[in-house]
């Protein structure tokens, strides 16, 4: 009894350093949406150190443990194996704290999931360590070779190993109960909405949801009680969140912001929230990776035309994707859109910290409009949006007050002055329709002008056409400096940047985000500008 109670202790004292040694590969996989192959994909990058570090956990834990048995043999067996405990766990407490200085970018949200998937995870780790002890201890016993029992230890310091792919198992068994409970959740929230009196708007397309929602929501408040889902929040599962935080019953109108990443992704969401009125942004070569082909890409997010009931707001370069479609849009889908034209958009002025420009309605009325947000993908936003509010009932008075009240949207082609420097911070755009945008507005700048990109990633196939004209680009921009950050994407951006006569003598390569602010904290002076365009999340 008092081999085993030393064994369990032994266990849960080893289990608490293993989790806490790989805590970042829970936010990993919540990353990749509790994905296991979009994990293991990340696990495997050839510039992830990661399982690097692990094994180097593992390479100390069993030296160490091996030489603090071997010093301390002489003063008994008992009390060496004692020492090459403690030196385990003082090897694995330095691990922990010299890996926090590896954050993730984006901070594991302590969900009941991952509560729950914690749980699941412990109870293999400690199930796995306890087996290894007492099998390690029942060969001591049965060989009775004294040297290998001042080493028994030295096996389960190849524990930590294992743990990416317990913590996987962990996800694999937990999935199934997961999704049962996702689709009851999911299924209470849209009786919530079916029960709700509030007029339901979805918003889609490869780019701009999050800032058109926004801007829905600025014009529609000063008018309508609203609610729109937060943030990012574009899954059944975050909409669902929504319904279930927020008084939806009482409002007039209700927002749903709707991603996709494979086709039927926006039906699931339509029919869940099931919209009266659709804002449809437009499509680019984002997501390819899970999407596979541009043609599945336009007919997922087109789902939304057969999804609403009403009228759909469309951007104007959607016109030709749409008719590309055939079939697939019956007449009566392509009735509901409404496309903004380019046309509508009137006496355009793009300028370094803000736009204005005329929008022509409807009924041949002109909507004044004089913003801080930057570029062209933000005034067809707004123009969108404010498509969609007229459509609403509200008048060219209303919408022009309402609009002094608009604020950028965090990391979206954001203007900040620090110090006299410039930041355009566009770290959660990720495609390259933005990444133009971007670079535009980065040369209306006088002073120098600094980009910093890792490039753009979910292009599958194209991944390597798209980064290699992102590097032509940022060539034809004739820049005083392009620092280039990590290893996934920069000899792709290299090549192109070079191929376009781009001077490779303003061309740095650097392998963190942190290399490059050092960099620019050299480098920059009072007047210059610098665009930090898309900064990859940890799966990356």
């Amino acid at each position: 009894m008092v081999e085993i109670g030393t064994r369990l202790a032994t266990t849960i004292a080893l289990t608490c350093f293993f989790y806490a040694g790989t805590f970042k590969s829970l936010g990993i996989l919540q990353q990749c949406g509790y994905h296991n192959n979009a994990f293991l994909r990340w696990l495997k990058r050839k510039d992830n150190l990661c399982y690097n570090r692990i094994g180097l956990w593992t390479l100390m834990c069993a030296l160490l443990c091996a030489v603090a048995g071997l010093c301390f043999s002489l003063l008994g067996e008992e009390f060496a194996l004692l020492c090459s405990f403690v030196t385990y766990l003082l090897v694995s407490f330095a691990y922990c704290v010299f890996d926090r200085k590896y954050a993730l970018k984006v901070p594991v949200n302590v969900t009941k999931r991952l509560e729950r998937l914690s749980i699941g995870y412990l109870f293999l780790v400690a199930c796995v360590t306890y087996v290894t002890l007492a099998l390690t201890a029942f060969v001591a016993k049965v060989w009775e070779n004294q040297i290998y029992t001042l080493l028994q230890l030295v096996p389960v310091a190849f524990v930590p190993l294992a743990l990416p792919f317990l913590l996987l198992l962990a996800n694999k068994i937990l999935s199934p109960f997961e999704k049962k409970r996702n689709k009851k959740f999911v299924e209470r929230a849209g009786q919530v909405l079916d029960n709700a009196k509030a007029i339901r708007i979805g918003v889609v397309g490869s780019y701009g949801k999050t800032s058109v929602k926004n801007i829905l929501y600025t014009l529609l408040s000063s008018k309508f009680s609203v609610i729109a889902t937060p943030e990012s929040y574009n899954t059944p599962a975050g909409v669902a969140k929504t319904v279930s935080c927020l008084n939806v019953e009482d409002v007039e109108i209700f927002i749903a912001e709707m991603g996709a990443r494979r086709v039927g992704d926006v039906a699931e969401l339509c029919e869940l929230v099931k919209p009266d009125y659709a804002v449809f942004t437009g499509v680019c070569a984002q997501h390819i990776e899970t999407f596979k082909s541009e043609e599945n890409l336009i007919k997922a997010k087109s789902e939304i035309l057969k999804g609403t009931k009403n009228t759909v707001v469309c951007g104007s370069a959607l016109r030709e994707k749409l008719d590309g479609l055939g079939e697939f849009l019956s007449s009566s889908d392509r009735e509901k859109c409404k496309f903004v034209d380019e046309t509508s958009i009137q006496n355009l002025q793009l300028k370094k910290d803000g736009s204005a420009f005329e929008l022509r309605l409807e009924n041949g009325e002109s909507v004044q409009i004089e913003t801080t947000l930057l570029g062209l993908g933000a005034v067809e936003n707004i123009a969108l949006a404010v498509t969609l509010a007229y459509e609403l009932g509200m008048n060219k008075e209303e919408i022009e007050t309402s609009l002094k009240k608009l604020k950028p949207v965090p990391h979206r082609l954001q203007l900040i002055e620090s110090g006299g420097i410039y930041i355009l911070d566009d770290a959660y755009n990720c495609n390259e329709r933005s990444a133009k945008e971007g670079i535009d507005a980065l040369k209306r700048f006088d002073g120098g002008k600094v980009a910093v990109t890792p490039g753009i990633v979910e292009a599958g196939i194209l991944e390597e056409k798209i980064n290699g004209a992102l590097g032509e680009m940022l060539a034809k921009a004739e820049l005083d400096l392009v620092i280039l950050v990590g290893e996934t994407l920069v000899g792709v951006l290299k090549k192109g940047y070079e191929e376009a006569g781009g001077d490779s003598t303003k061309l740095k390569i650097v392998p963190t985000l942190e290399k490059a602010k050092e960099l620019l904290g050299d480098y920059l002076k009072e007047g210059d500008a610098v665009l930090f365009l898309n900064d990859l999340p940890d799966v990356y």
